[in-house]
Formats: structure tokens, sequence, C-alpha cells
């Protein structure tokens, strides 16, 4: 096999990678948990962001709900971004490198 052919393979490999951890972090939560008062009553809102608006979703009243699935969510959305850009500078380097072998 090829330098060429052997390249545009793990290119191909990183293209199949980067979209499949792109479907994981659309389905996991974003932003961060914040709390709200009202009437000395506290409730856990997820804030982020959706264009310019910034949104808060409620999720429960403080001292209630159960928090853990949501954290556990934003640290494996963040932890999946970071890949994702590792991918990605991966892709850029054998990119330049198939054109060079050209």
């Amino acid at each position: 096999m090829e330098i060429k052919e052997e390249l545009q393979l793990k290119l191909d490999n990183n293209t199949k990678l980067q979209e499949d951890l792109s479907k994981k972090v659309d389905l996991l939560p974003k932003g961060h948990i914040n709390t709200l008062y009202r009437n000395n009553k506290g409730y856990y809102y997820l804030t982020y962001r959706d264009g310019n608006k910034v949104k808060n979703d409620y999720i429960g009243p403080a001292g209630n709900c159960d928090l853990n699935k949501i954290f556990e969510g934003l640290k494996l959305r963040k932890q999946y971004i970071l890949e994702l850009k590792e991918l990605k500078n991966e892709e850029k380097i054998l990119i330049k490198q198939i054109k060079k072998t050209k």
C-alpha cells in the first residue's frame, strides 16, 4: 500500500470519528447549572447560549433534584469537544501530508 493511500485511509477514519463525536456532542447538554432564588427558595436552571440569546431551562427546586446526570453530561461534552479539536488538528496535518506526496 502506498503512503498516500495510507494517509487517505487515516483521513477517512478521522472524518468518520469527527462525525460520530459531533453527533454525541449534539445529544449532550451544554452550558452550566445556575441557581436562581425567588422568595428565599432556590431553583436550578441549565443556562446556555442559543445563537445570540441566553436560555434558561428549568431543572427543578434546589435540594429536591439530582444534578449528577447533568454534571456528567456537561463533563462528557467538554471531553468530546477536546477530542474533536485534536481530531481536527490531526486532519489538517494529514491533508498537508497528502498534498506533499502528490
